[in-house]
């Protein structure tokens, strides 16, 4: 340490990241609670219609919009000495454009310290991007799991559907591919073949489910069972439910809450970045001795953020994705490369394209 001053800003491609980050960092620093963001803290975040800093501040949090934002002014963020892009491998249209935007400033600046981070990143794929950056690998550890399956949930719960409510319902917006043809003789022998193990009431079932859409019952039953099997109690303190959207979640955690078994010594929170802060802080919090808590996510919690007590999780299967499909043929046709491309000849080329 040479003890120059500094100003830090990381990068987080989500809301709810740069403010559970914040404050895990400023409780590992050995500050209070209340401490985040005020002159007794080093560490703050910045979000969309929310800032929590000070000019003690020397780690910002923020999301990549945050900092999209400050870029706009013309200073060259002279106060910033580093910044650290988290999460780089979700390659977004506001990630990429920062990143071009920074191997340009760092021109500029060559003080400027910039860092990209991630766990599955194709690190050498950006490193030749960034003029042959140094590449630092840091082992992690696993954990070890055990993975069941759709057909182990069927057979624990004994659940089973009646056919007449099985009717798929399709959405206006769904594509309908007319062309489907139904499982031929010997798919059919193979999936039968799969589930050998398992009795023909649980096969009949796997059978009739809907691929498509999410079985909220079963869901429903199968966290009632890990909540009162003894065979599952050490499982059974914090359970994590991966669920596409917002709607989804509410509609789950409508159910849990009715629920008779969920009525006392369990605590249900929906997590998601359209609700308020301050409700998704408990979400991270161990519950009191003698209760239990079931947090509802989307798939952010998988790697944006981290949940210390979670001993289960069960995963729907389902997750929305937004893709900018319209960006293919233009470049495409023009033989030009977004990663290659200035911050200037990007925004030259999208105005006349």
């Amino acid at each position: 340490m040479k003890g120059k001053p500094c100003k830090i800003y990381c990068t987080e491609p989500r809301r709810i990241s740069a403010i559970s980050l914040a404050r895990r960092v400023s409780e590992e620093l050995g500050e209070r609670k209340n401490d985040l963001g005020t002159s007794r803290s080093l560490v703050g975040y910045a979000i969309r219609l929310e800032s929590n800093t000070s000019k003690e501040t020397r780690l910002v949090y923020a999301t990549t919009g945050i900092v999209m934002r400050m870029l706009e002014g013309s200073n060259d963020l002279r106060e910033v000495t580093h910044i650290v892009l988290d999460e780089v491998h979700e390659r977004t249209i506001d990630s990429d454009f920062l990143l071009i935007v920074l191997r340009k400033l760092m021109v500029k600046r060559p003080d400027l310290k910039v860092v990209l981070m991630s766990a599955t990143v194709d690190a050498d794929r950006f490193s030749k991007y960034l003029d042959g950056a140094p590449v630092l690998r840091v082992p992690g550890r696993t954990f070890p799991v055990q993975v069941q399956y759709l057909e182990d949930a069927v057979e624990l719960t004994g659940y089973s559907l009646d056919n007449g409510q099985q009717e798929k319902l399709t959405d206006l917006d769904d594509d309908v591919d007319v062309g489907d043809e139904p499982l031929s003789d010997s798919a059919k022998a193979e999936n039968t073949k799969m589930l050998r193990g398992y009795t023909s009431k649980t096969r009949n079932t796997i059978a009739q489910i809907d691929e498509y859409r999410i079985d909220f019952e079963l869901v429903t039953q199968l966290l009632a069972k890990i909540a009162v099997d003894v065979r599952f109690e050490k499982y059974s303190k914090a359970i994590l439910v991966f669920l596409p959207g917002i709607g989804e979640i509410r509609q789950l955690n409508d159910m849990l809450v009715g629920h008779p078994q969920f009525s006392s010594n369990w605590y249900v929170y929906p997590l998601h970045s359209t609700i308020a802060s301050e409700d998704q802080e408990a979400a991270f919090l161990v519950p009191p001795p003698g209760t239990r808590k079931i947090v509802l996510a989307t798939n952010i919690a998988e790697t944006g953020i981290t949940i210390p007590d979670v001993t289960c999780v069960v995963d729907t299967g389902k997750h929305r994705e937004m893709r900018f499909v319209f960006l293919e043929p233009i470049f495409g046709f023009a033989n030009i490369s977004l990663d290659l491309m200035s911050a200037d000849s990007f925004l030259d080329f999208w105005k006349h394209s």
